[in-house]
């Protein structure tokens, strides 16, 4: 059985190695599915909320003239509990609306980066505590007269991720027990000739080495009977041949001293 036991494990092995790989590459495509959805909605939340800055930017207006520009944020960020803040800021990156109550005064470095990489399209940007999404607001020129960055928790897409690793990993465990099973089946009745013979080797071999053992190698085994498995008359032959070596250098010694 030790060369059933031998490809199961392997079998075994190789079955969870493949739905453990499944199940992470599922719930890493499963996050960035979730993660564009949400950059989608928060880019027409965002497109939605810059219109009235975009209608001032476009008059030669600067964004800090927009009457109520606190309200219209507010309104926004209320769309969906996940939104921690909106803001507003110029071409030069600085905040001039917003509604959250920190004293930042400028969008930071990496916010900056992510806009000059983009050119003028949206924009998103992972973070460690949110996610963040912002487009640019044209100006008069078609230029930037700066843009609006939302702030979005991931808190939710999180846990939903998590959820959803879980329930693969909840299906790929069940799987793997039933497959294990199966294939524990299936190895036993396919390998079933070879096991035998196998085991029958091994046999064979054991009680070769019983024997040698009980005899010490002080006597001279027999060279092996016709009706004897091949393997036995071989192993019998070869311990034969070795004594009567023994013996013959035994003998040499003797007469060299």
């Amino acid at each position: 059985m030790a060369l059933f036991w031998r490809i199961w494990m392997a079998v075994v092995a190789v079955n969870l190695a493949v739905l453990s790989i499944f199940v992470i590459l599922a719930t890493m495509q499963f996050g960035n599915i979730n993660a564009g959805l949400a950059a989608d909605r928060l880019t027409v939340l965002a497109n939605r909320t810059a219109a009235p800055f975009e209608a001032a930017a476009k008059l030669g207006l600067p964004l800090s003239t927009v009457r109520n520009a606190r309200a219209l944020l507010e309104r926004s960020r209320q769309s969906d509990d996940a939104i921690l803040s909106i803001d507003v800021f110029d071409a030069d990156g600085r905040i001039i609306h917003s509604t959250a109550d920190s004293q930042q005064r400028e969008i930071s470095a990496d916010i900056q980066e992510t806009r000059r990489a983009a050119r003028g399209a949206a924009w998103h940007h992972e973070t460690f505590d949110g996610f963040l999404s912002g487009i640019e607001i044209a100006s008069r020129g078609g230029g930037s007269a700066g843009g609006i960055v939302i702030t979005y928790s991931n808190t939710e897409n999180v846990t939903r991720v998590r959820a959803v690793g879980a329930e693969l990993a909840l299906g790929a465990f069940l799987i793997f027990l039933v497959t294990s099973g199966l294939s524990a089946g299936l190895l036993r009745l396919g390998l079933n000739p070879q096991i035998g013979f196998f085991d029958s080797l091994e046999e064979t071999i054991s009680d070769f080495e019983r024997a040698a053992w009980r005899s010490g190698g002080h006597d001279l085994a027999p060279a092996g009977n016709a009706d004897e498995s091949e393997l036995k008359r071989l192993l019998a032959q070869a311990e034969h041949n070795y004594q009567k070596a023994r013996l013959d250098l035994d003998g040499l010694r003797v007469k060299a001293t």
